[in-house]
């Protein structure tokens, strides 16, 4: 089988296993329900480039998804499934880019297992099936890199121009997939490779139209938005959203600055115990140039979100391509022995396999016995399912080394997930939506609003899940003295009120003839169908929504 059929057939695998199953379950707030909100009001006013949520503009991300999102819902019509889509085509599209890397530093065989590896990676399977714009931006990332090495081997200047170029033009747009981080990583990395290998005037063979692309590409909504809003959009998107995520928090995600160690070694489960072995297995060879762009990408990623004082895990998802071709030159090493220390470093990686198993059976048993005994109680049977295969197929893989089968027990590992997947999507999945109320509060009032009843929702600003399956818009309320002010101003609302918020200062604030109609999970709907005590709050403001 030749190399174009392998990648041909690996990329089709990846995007089944993403795929399958994508329309299961509803969009998890925050980021998928307001992401596919977004698309949903851009078909609806026709406006590509200014972003709105709740009628407002929104700074905070590049429109490329939501366009995405939003062609897709336009042709076949809006569902979980079309919101999630373009995740999954973002990670199969990884897969194949990580293939080709792969394939340049170390040749097909290495390329195969890693890109097989990655797809098989706890984190980046997770969100390569949610509609976040993380895989995109990867995706994108890595075939700015792939380009990037094309125009280091290329054997003339006009055929490294033209392979800069087409970095340059990915580079664009990643960066318009989420943000310019989409260029500085590769740029830099790329950069410090120039530096590292005496080659710090191939600068010079980057092409002016490449940049020209670049710029048309990846900031063509900067500049759209700029002459619409002035630095009042630079200040969101620019300053607070990017510059700004670096020395503050943002979004109340702080964490220390080893918050991505742990992190790091979940989300590369199972392939967790190789980690370890592949950073020394690089580190001795830290003068091959596959093994400086591994610890380059690796080292840039997360040093730059290390500092950063926001901290997301969703962040370290472009650390996992590279981290899966250097644990596979490993692995291929060991498999040829080709060198003294590989077969060794892999003996440790399994070693080492059968202790993060049974930590994984530990935390689940401490997570889900002791620390969330009552939401764990319904989803019992379908968690305990997905642990044994998480657990069963590692404890196989350590067992078929030691009987001296080393390739079965990699393609062992490489089972776990698509096993996983079913169980997954018709079993866990329902069991999870029974413990998720907002979509069906928002059926619910979806089918119960009349055309001139105002729907507001009281501390649930981070629900935008309400929002889209009501497909109604919605007043945010967080406070006595705004809900005091939208039962003045609105003579038909309707509430929908945590029990906690409701029992302890909201029920007070609400008129006598308020009326509850239906209660879901500690969350009640409030029906008000009176003029509102204007007199009472102090607050005189213009009736009608």
């Amino acid at each position: 089988m030749n190399d174009v059929r392998r990648l041909v057939l690996l990329t089709l695998a990846a995007f089944i296993l993403f795929g399958y199953g994508l329309g299961a379950g509803t969009l998890w707030d925050e980021d998928e329900a307001r992401y596919a909100q977004v698309a949903v009001d851009m078909v609806a006013t026709g406006d590509p480039f200014t972003l709105r949520i709740d009628g407002r503009p929104w700074f905070d991300k590049p429109p490329l998804y939501m366009w995405l999102q939003a062609a897709t819902g336009r042709l076949v019509g809006f569902s979980e499934f079309t919101a999630r889509v373009w995740s999954a085509v973002s990670g199969a599209t990884s897969v194949a880019a990580t293939f080709l890397i792969a394939q340049r530093l170390y040749g097909s065989r290495t390329a195969l297992i890693a890109a097989a590896m990655l797809a098989t990676t706890m984190e980046f399977f997770v969100l390569s099936r949610v509609a976040v714009l993380d895989a995109l931006l990867v995706a994108f990332m890595l075939l700015t890199l792939h380009m990037a090495l094309v125009g280091q081997d290329a054997g003339d200047a006009a055929s490294a121009r033209r392979a800069y170029g087409w970095a340059l033009v990915w580079a664009g747009c990643a960066t318009a997939a989420k943000t310019p981080i989409g260029l500085v990583f590769p740029a830099t990395v790329v950069t410090l490779l120039w530096l590292i290998r005496g080659e710090g005037r191939r600068w010079r063979e980057i092409p002016l139209w490449g940049v020209a692309l670049y710029a048309i590409i990846g900031l063509n909504w900067y500049a759209v938005e700029t002459v619409r809003f002035g630095v009042t959009f630079l200040h969101a998107a620019l300053g607070s959203n990017v510059v700004g995520r670096i020395y503050r928090v943002v979004d109340e995600q702080p964490g220390p600055w080893w918050y991505y160690a742990p992190l790091l070694m979940a989300g590369t489960f199972p392939w967790t115990a190789f980690v370890p072995s592949a950073i020394v297995y690089h580190l001795r060879r830290r003068r091959d140039r596959g093994s400086q762009v591994i610890l380059l990408w690796v080292g840039v990623v997360l040093l730059i979100y290390s500092i950063a004082a926001t901290k997301l895990p969703n962040y370290i998802l472009p650390v996992y391509p590279l981290l899966a071709i250097g644990i596979a030159r490993l692995c291929v090493d060991a498999l040829e022995a080709a060198s003294a220390d590989a077969p060794r470093l892999m003996r440790w990686a399994f070693r080492l396999l059968g202790i993060t198993v049974a930590i994984f059976t530990g935390l689940t048993g401490v997570y889900g016995l002791i620390r969330y005994p009552a939401e764990f109680a319904g989803l019992r049977v379908p968690l305990l399912v997905i642990a044994a295969v998480l657990a069963a197929f590692p404890l196989a893989a350590v067992v078929l080394y030691y009987r001296g089968r080393p390739v079965p027990a990699l393609v062992a590992l490489m089972l776990m997930l698509p096993f996983a997947t079913p169980v997954l999507v018709h079993h866990a999945l329902p069991a999870v939506e029974h413990h998720r109320p907002m979509p069906r509060i928002a059926r619910f009032v979806r089918q119960s609003l009349g055309p001139d009843d105002v729907l507001g929702a009281v501390g649930l600003r981070k629900s935008p899940s309400l929002r889209y399956y009501s497909q109604r818009p919605v007043v945010w309320i967080d406070n006595q003295t705004e809900l005091r002010d939208a039962v003045c101003r609105f003579d038909r609302l309707v509430l929908v009120v945590p029990e906690g918020a409701y029992r302890e200062w909201a029920a007070s604030i609400l008129p006598s003839s308020a009326r509850t109609q239906w209660q879901d999970s500690g969350h009640r709907i409030v029906r008000k169908d009176t003029a509102g005590p204007c007199a009472a709050s102090g607050l005189v403001t213009p009736k009608g929504p």
